[in-house]
């Protein structure tokens, strides 16, 4: 079980447009899970849940050590801002327990 927790809450008018975006990106590389409002990717070195709510993409990252976990944050990250080029998008981690 990972030991580590971040997670970040991005506002936007489309949060299933863009957790599909990311599900549809990661299941060509790692195991994917993904239904109209939730998803989960599996990676290596930890995990990322996401859920879409009205008008928010949750996203909580999980990993065992602190280098892990920010590989998660910059990975996720990077990726969400790439989808959410339009809507320039801001990505707070917050750690979380």
């Amino acid at each position: 079980m990972a030991a580590l927790r971040s997670e970040a809450t991005v506002g936007t008018e489309v949060p299933d447009r863009y957790l599909a975006q990311l599900c549809k990106h990661f299941a060509h590389e790692i195991p994917i899970s993904c239904s109209g409002t939730e998803g989960h990717a599996e990676f290596g070195f930890g995990h990322c849940t996401m859920q879409a709510s009205e008008r928010y993409l949750v996203l909580v990252v999980e990993a065992e050590d602190e280098q892990s976990l920010a590989r998660m944050q910059r990975l996720i990250g990077l990726r969400l801002e790439r989808c959410m080029w339009r809507e320039r998008p801001v990505i707070n981690w917050v750690r979380s327990s």
